[in-house]
């Protein structure tokens, strides 16, 4: 269970510099909307299914994940 929880904390931070960048340059032109879509749904489903099975590393780590991807493409939209 320790390996699933390493693996959210990691899993989670790596796109959070990604989510501050874009805020505060409000540079989104590198960034792909499909891949941040796709990837937004992927996490999300990830986080339903930790749900359904009740794995807490999963919901964790998924919740995490589809905020700051959220914010990334939300940027996308707002920027450009």
């Amino acid at each position: 269970m320790y390996i699933g929880f390493v693996a959210a904390i990691l899993g989670t931070i790596c796109w959070i510099p990604q989510a501050w960048k874009v805020w505060a340059t409000r540079d989104t032109s590198s960034l792909s909307l499909a891949s941040n879509l796709m990837f937004l749904a992927t996490v999300s489903l990830w986080l339903v299914y930790g749900i359904m099975v009740t794995d807490w590393p999963l919901i964790l780590a998924n919740t995490c994940a589809v905020m700051a991807v959220l914010t990334i493409v939300t940027a996308k939209l707002k920027f450009g």
